[in-house]
């Protein structure tokens, strides 16, 4: 079987709204929605919002489709959407009103709660966007605060054909070695997957620069896992930045300098990742050897796509129990293919367990938003040397 030579995996990353447009209201939804807490500097933060928008598009114009009260005095709020899949951010703005939520179906009302940032507001992408709005329950989602302390600067560089972008990387003020910085051209893959180019690890003064630039706009991510992996979901103790003023326009013949902070993946954060997620669809089954012995600890994968050779997969389930027995969280039906390997991103190495399913010919399976699909087994084979 050479299904390994065929389907090899390129990298891939992690490890990361409510009114369908801005003039139609939601149907009254009370039990579906999402709750969490807001931090800064790793204190509760009252008087922050939450916001949940459509798409990554609608958040970058500002488009909410609502937006929760402000934080309490424990840092906590909840709001109340129907079943999907949204974007969600925390903010703390200066010109928005300052107590109330948005009246409930008005949506002319909810946008005045939005705005840009401002220097001296806080917010705060939440890592594991999109994320499920699961039918009767709220989705527990955590967010961390950064402040945007100083709009970019620009200072003339000895390169007139390209721009230059640098900074320091910083946690609650102090600087973070081993950062890498990953520019992205657009948000379509959620800012997973290798981006357009990565920075050099940062030092010990946390400082990162990338060269001969062409002059256009680049969205900046940060992270830092402690495990020294490049690759797969970020855990509790590793670091994620999304750089509050994005996208930066890198300007040909300048030097760009930001000031970025990221956040710990600890406590609120780091709670759970969106790959992991409950979305209420589920596809389970066993990763099983040529024997049909569970295998434990492989990673089950979703594609969207039927040739999955040097592809990032589009979901991944948790490494499989002892039982073999995995769930891949899939965030609304439709057909998958799917596959299993023993580690996450580079082509499957020798000795590694990698297979495909087998209950149709091209390892597809069909499944409905909501529905639980069961029994889709996975086999497996080390791969000879």
């Amino acid at each position: 079987m050479n299904k390994y030579l065929v389907f090899a995996l390129a990298a891939l990353f992690m490890a990361l709204p409510c009114i369908t447009t801005a003039g139609a209201a939601p149907e009254p939804n009370t039990g579906t929605g999402f709750e969490g807490r807001v931090v800064c500097d790793s204190q509760v933060f009252q008087g922050a919002r939450v916001y949940v928008y459509k798409s990554f598009g609608d958040m970058l114009a500002d488009r909410p489709v609502t937006v929760s009260a402000p934080t309490k005095e424990d840092g906590s709020w909840k709001l109340d959407c129907p079943p999907g899949t949204y974007y969600l951010a925390a903010k703390q703005l200066a010109k928005v009103p300052a107590s109330g939520a948005p009246a409930a179906g008005d949506s002319a009302e909810v946008l005045k709660y939005d705005g840009p940032l401002a220097v001296g507001d806080c917010f705060c992408f939440q890592g594991s966007n999109p994320i499920t709005a699961v039918p009767g329950k709220y989705t527990h989602v955590g967010f961390a605060l950064v402040k945007y302390s100083a709009s970019v600067s620009y200072s003339d560089s000895s390169d007139k054909d390209d721009g230059t972008l640098t900074g320091t990387v910083t946690w609650s003020g102090q600087p973070v070695k081993g950062a890498i910085v990953t520019l992205y051209m657009d948000g379509k893959d959620n800012f997973r997957g290798q981006g357009y180019s990565a920075s050099p690890p940062t030092g010990e003064d946390g400082v990162f620069r990338m060269e001969f630039l062409p002059d256009t706009d680049y969205f900046l991510i940060a992270r830092k896992r402690e495990n020294g992996k490049k690759a797969g979901p970020l855990h509790e103790g590793d670091y994620f930045g999304y750089y509050v003023a994005n996208p930066v326009h890198v300007k040909a013949g300048k030097v760009a300098k930001v000031d970025f902070g990221v956040i710990s993946k600890a406590g609120e954060i780091g709670r759970e990742d969106s790959l992991f997620r409950d979305t209420g669809t589920h596809i389970t089954g066993r990763i099983l050897d040529d024997k049909g012995r569970p295998v434990k600890g492989a990673y089950a994968f979703a594609y969207i796509e039927k040739v999955m050779a040097h592809k990032r997969p589009e979901f991944i389930s948790r490494p499989a129990d002892k039982d073999g027995v995995y769930v891949l969280n899939i965030s609304k039906g439709g057909t998958y293919y799917i596959g299993a390997r023993s580690r996450y991103g580079g082509t499957p190495a020798f000795g590694e367990w990698y297979g495909s399913y087998e209950g149709t010919g091209d390892h597809h399976v069909n499944i409905n938003t909501g529905q639980v699909l069961k029994g889709i087994d996975i086999p497996v084979e080390k791969i000879p040397q």
